[in-house]
């Protein structure tokens, strides 16, 4: 939509991710940890975690597939593809149809969350926009035009 409802508000929402090892006792599982805020609230506290701006949502599985190795980082972008889909199902529709929320004051409004970002690193990046390693997630560029 190019506009909001009379009387709405957005909330833009920020994801943060970041793969990380949960545990080296069970042969190094890892993961993905899913982190959510919104982007409404002063960068100060964004960049504190002891201030708890962000909270976390779900844990993105990263397995091991047996097909051959060409098909493994494909199967696991699909994956985590698939559990965004469900983690985010309710956000989505909130994006595209609002949905009422209360404010500090305990006031109800009628918000849209757009996703406005994802903080990752770059490889996660590449995972997300699904591109090959020598690409950049954010341009055309490929390896070759870096010189």
């Amino acid at each position: 939509k190019d506009y909001l409802p009379v009387g709405a508000t957005q909330v833009p929402i920020i994801l943060g991710s970041d793969k990380t090892h949960v545990t080296r006792i069970t042969g190094g599982l890892e993961m993905h940890p899913i982190f959510i805020t919104i982007g409404n609230i002063d960068s100060e506290v964004h960049s504190k975690a002891t201030l708890r701006a962000w909270r976390c949502i779900a844990y993105m599985p990263i397995t091991k597939f047996h097909v051959h190795p060409d098909y493994q980082s494909i199967l696991q972008a699909r994956l985590w593809h698939k559990c965004m889909d469900l983690v985010l199902a309710n956000l989505k529709a909130a994006a595209l149809d609002g949905c009422f929320m209360p404010d500090p004051s305990q006031h109800i409004c009628y918000v849209f969350t757009p996703l406005i970002a994802h903080v990752c690193d770059l490889l996660e990046a590449s995972m997300i926009t699904a591109v090959v390693k020598n690409a950049s997630p954010l341009t055309m560029a490929v390896q070759g035009d870096f010189g």
